[in-house]
């Protein structure tokens, strides 16, 4: 049998669950219960485990669900384990003892009854020193070597997943989130690379790890709240060995973007090259930002032919691309600057270039500037700039069609335009617009049900049907996301949505940072009602709200119910600044990322004004409450006046 020791690690002040740590856990092995006179672990208690690494999408359990939850030990090939399972006979943790040590060395987490992460310790010295991601979360795996809960290196980790780190690095400053992902000069011998070649290489890698904190430092397009969206890249190519550069063959990327957003806005990360060494995918550079105008200091590419020199014979496509890019620059540059009447020649013009560099492009960087050119469709369609972005667009799925990843990217490009074109018409019916907009929506997802953005198209669809009342199906469609594509932000929107429009009778968990710096948990508040407002300084309705909330305050009295508002402003600078003029008598809660923040994400809330009502004990009463409904929901609650 195997049972818990004593020994945990609470965080301090807290007796909750969320501050045990599976590094300090020990779950030793004996024959029997009486032999030793301790109880099984309870259900809470594994529940109450976390994994080690921050981010890990697993299942968890409301306060209702985990009373039908049921644990017990179970013996496998792989040793004995307790295995916690939910009502339907679903997988929900297991933590095992692999070497029949009488200590518990693995703690598993599932999603959907599959494993999609474990702590590891590899050494049996009762602490997590190796982190993986499995199942639909990825395949990376870390190891941290000093065990102090930060990894630092890996020993696989995907292309997708190195930019994805990239990104995140850049939007926490994080040193040493990048350097674990360069390699070492004793990896890259081992890949292959030898002589200049791989004093080269050591060199550049040497720089990025110098660089990345001035960079990080520096730079302002990348902030706390951008989160990966994709990376673009040609097929990987293969480095062949010739016995002296290259004592084995190498794959690598070349000219590789990693997509980001945050909020409204999007952005892109040059990563340059990448090489695989061994399990996995590492950068051999700094990652560049683009300039005011969209460039970038130095080429991405270090594995591609270098530029000839000036007496080669023969054409060079890069030769005929060159003054192109020159061009698009000189064009960008004038459109930072252009006022509304000039952009839309000058947008043209830039079309034009995009076109002929795309047409131009080496195979393996066509896919990127085929993407460039249908988003800047896209935007010019939206911006009215230009009148056949539509057929422009439609052209270039025709010539796209024959591969599914770009043909998806522009597909969705198309449907997004028709939608703005559709809204934008003078005699715009938007009942049609919209029935045609969602239309294409199911289109493209039966089309493209692996591309990335139709995440995007599904959480669309499901607020549609949220909207027109439909909450059964828009719940199907939240959770279908959420399962499909369980790592993307419409993803993360989804999974709260379908939470939010069944919490009624559930109890709502609630923690972030005040306007003022302080740690705060809805907990706190139980023993009163509690009014959740989600608002934003530039929501004019919800100013509204507050000057209702505020007079039934005073008349309820404030000791009667307590409110907590969240901000979705997307910046702190504008909570801020709306505080200084309009003082706010109840907590605030804010995090960068408005509607697309984590506090957004957590309840999927879509529009503002939104509320929630609870009751005296934490569970919600109305998961959308209406102002003009309120005094009488609080008056049912409260009691008179």
């Amino acid at each position: 049998m195997i049972v818990t020791s004593c020994r945990r690690v609470l965080q301090a002040g807290s007796l909750g669950l969320a501050g045990f740590l599976p590094s300090a856990v020990v779950w030793a092995v004996v024959s029997s219960w009486s032999s030793v006179g301790i109880a099984a672990p309870t259900v809470d208690y594994a529940l109450g485990l976390e994994p080690f690494q921050p981010g890990v999408a697993y299942d968890r359990l409301s306060a209702e669900e985990a009373a039908s939850a049921s644990i017990q030990m179970e013996k496998g090939a792989g040793g004995s384990a307790w295995v916690v399972r939910a009502a339907d006979g679903r997988v929900l943790r297991a933590f095992a003892d692999t070497n029949n040590d009488r200590v518990v060395d693995r703690w598993s987490y599932y999603r959907n009854g599959i494993e999609v992460y474990r702590d590891i310790d590899s050494d049996n010295n009762s602490k997590a020193d190796q982190a993986r991601w499995l199942g639909e979360a990825g395949s990376r795996w870390g190891v941290d070597d000093d065990e102090d809960g930060t990894l630092d290196r890996w020993l696989s980790i995907s292309a997708e997943e190195a930019t994805a780190e990239i990104v995140a690095a850049l939007a926490s400053g994080s040193s040493r989130g990048f350097t674990r992902l360069l390699p070492t000069r004793e990896e890259l011998e081992a890949a292959g690379f030898r002589g200049e070649l791989l004093e080269a290489l050591a060199t550049r890698t040497a720089a990025a790890a110098e660089g990345f904190a001035e960079l990080a430092a520096s730079q302002q397009q990348v902030g706390q709240a951008a989160r990966w969206n994709n990376m673009l890249a040609a097929l990987p190519g293969v480095l062949a060995a010739d016995g002296e550069q290259l004592a084995a063959d190498v794959m690598a990327y070349d000219n590789v973007v990693a997509l980001f957003e945050a909020g409204d806005t999007a952005g892109q990360v040059f990563v340059g090259s990448l090489v695989r060494c061994g399990d996995a995918w590492r950068p051999v550079d700094l990652p560049q930002l683009p300039g005011q105008s969209g460039e970038i200091s130095e080429p991405l590419a270090f594995f591609s032919p270098q530029m000839p020199a000036a007496d080669a014979v023969g054409p060079q496509m890069s030769e005929a691309i060159k003054p192109l890019l020159e061009a698009l620059r000189v064009v960008e540059d004038r459109l930072v600057e252009a006022g509304p009447a000039e952009r839309p020649p000058l947008i043209a013009q830039q079309l034009q270039v995009l076109q002929k560099i795309a047409a131009a492009a080496d195979p393996a960087d066509r896919s990127f500037w085929v993407r460039q050119l249908a988003e800047t469709i896209a935007a010019a369609v939206q911006e009215s700039a230009i009148e056949d972005g539509i057929e422009r667009l439609q052209q270039l799925a025709e010539q796209v069609a024959s591969d599914p990843d770009l043909g998806g990217f522009v597909a969705f490009r198309l449907a997004s335009a028709r939608y703005a074109a559709g809204m934008l018409a003078e005699d715009a019916d938007l009942e049609t617009v919209q029935n045609a907009w969602l239309a294409d929506l199911e289109a493209f997802v039966k089309g493209y049900p692996k591309s990335p953005d139709a995440a995007e198209a599904m959480l669309q669809i499901g607020i549609a049907e949220e909207f027109s009342g439909n909450e059964e199906a828009a719940v199907e469609r939240y959770r279908q996301i959420a399962a499909v594509f369980p790592e993307t932000a419409a993803a993360r929107k989804a999974a709260g949505a379908a939470w939010r429009l069944e919490s009624v009778g559930k109890p709502l968990t609630l923690t972030g940072t005040t306007s003022d710096g302080r740690s705060f948990s809805l907990a706190s508040l139980k023993g009163m009602p509690v009014l959740v407002h989600y608002w934003a300084s530039w929501c004019e309705p919800c100013k509204v709200d507050i000057a209702r909330i505020r007079e039934l305050r005073e008349s309820f009295g404030p000791q009667r119910f307590a409110v907590v508002g969240i901000s979705l402003d997307a910046e702190r600078e504008a909570l801020a600044a709306y505080l200084g003029s309009n003082s706010i008598p109840w907590v605030q809660l804010h995090e960068d990322g408005g509607l697309d923040g984590r506090l957004a994400e957590e309840l999927g809330v879509l529009t503002l004004p939104t509320m929630l009502l609870l009751d005296a004990e934490g569970n919600v009463v109305d998961r959308n409450v209406m102002i003009t409904d309120l005094e009488k929901k609080l008056g049912d609650l409260l009691g008179p006046q």
